[in-house]
């Protein structure tokens, strides 16, 4: 079983200086680069203490390379309607070189409408922004000389793109989806992997989800089942007492800082996000007890960890887990003592899972 890091910043600038919470993100990074993990995930958000201080995955993740030797570096994800897709095709290229080759490029829709009002960018164009974006960065990343003639973006025909990617022809492309089955199916199709939040959906869901995911691939004549990184909220602490009061504690910081971003969907309604103006009231009606009962948070000691990791393995075999331990206002030192922890007595366990 593999394991990683997942950054979703939630920390306003009164509670800490974007510099001093980057440079403990970096520690973090290298003491899981250390001790084995896998990955380190960052996301791209906008405005909001919830997601706010990640609006660039790839110049954190280039500072992530900069300071590790192992991780992959995953951009969980990057938004195609924000960015033009020869600078996002650049950009990444640049990072899997700086990185001697250990990107994994993730990309996503965005979902916030005040990230899309930002950008003079309509929700309802989302999908098809998302799909056309990562189908032109991979065709950039793949040779030059062609024109690209898409719904949003024209151009070409342009000479090969500098620099190219260290990996050849390109490096893994997953796409973040969450209860839709369309991007499901659509990401089986194209051959891409996948990143899926359990917390959204129940794994009963989830489970037929995938099945369709890997029926796509297999149908359009990808070989195998293809990957999948799953994300959860974790606290480890030696007591289990200690863990699960103090989870439950950041998890209330964290919640409310997602209220706050949340609430930009009142009075907002989009065909292309079905049933998301009620996200706001489902988060409220969230228990952090029911959330533990159903497995969707990694809370209490290192042997707790252990046989929550195992489930998961379990639950979705061959899964690579992304693990958010400084959510809310967790403090450095927890963060710290939870990377730690789960280096050193949690990962040797699970390796086999």
């Amino acid at each position: 079983m593999r394991i990683g890091l997942n950054f979703l910043p939630t920390l306003a600038p009164e509670e800490l200086p974007a510099a001093e919470f980057y440079a403990d993100c970096l520690d973090l990074c290298t003491t899981a680069d250390r001790l084995g993990f896998a990955h380190v995930k960052a996301v791209e958000h906008y405005f909001h203490p919830w997601g706010g201080y990640s609006p660039d995955p790839v110049a954190f993740l280039s500072a992530v390379a900069a300071r590790t030797h192992r991780v992959r570096l995953v951009t969980g994800a990057c938004v195609p309607a924000f960015t033009h897709p020869v600078k996002l095709a650049a950009s990444l290229a640049v990072l899997d070189n700086l990185s001697g080759g250990r990107l994994d490029a993730g990309f996503g829709r965005a979902f916030l409408p005040t990230e899309f009002a930002a950008f003079g960018v309509p929700m309802d164009e989302s999908k098809d922004r998302m799909r056309e974006g990562v189908d032109a960065v991979v065709r950039l990343w793949s040779g030059g000389g062609f024109r690209w003639e898409g719904t949003f973006h024209r151009f070409g025909p342009l000479p090969v793109l500098l620099p190219r990617p260290a990996q050849r022809p390109h490096p893994p492309v997953y796409v973040a989806a969450t209860v839709s089955e369309d991007s499901f199916v659509w990401a089986g199709e194209r051959g891409h992997n996948l990143m899926i939040i359990p917390i959204v959906a129940s794994h009963g869901r989830l489970a037929g989800l995938l099945e369709r995911y890997r029926e796509a691939r297999a149908a359009h004549g990808h070989p195998g089942p293809g990957r999948v990184h799953v994300s959860y909220h974790a606290y480890v602490a030696p007591d289990r007492a200690e863990a699960l009061a103090e989870a439950e504690r950041h998890f209330a910081d964290y919640t409310a800082k997602q209220l706050e971003a949340y609430a930009s969907w009142r009075d907002v309604r989009s065909d292309q996000y079905p049933g998301y103006e009620h996200m706001e009231a489902a988060v409220r009606g969230t228990r952090f007890q029911d959330l533990l009962d159903a497995g969707n948070v990694i809370a209490g000691s290192p042997a707790d960890a252990a046989d929550a990791l195992q489930e998961i393995a379990a639950r979705y075999p061959g899964a690579e887990t992304s693990l958010h331990v400084r959510y809310g206002d967790i403090s450095q030192d927890a963060a710290m003592r939870t990377v730690t922890l789960l280096g050193r007595d949690v990962l040797p366990k699970v390796a086999d899972a």
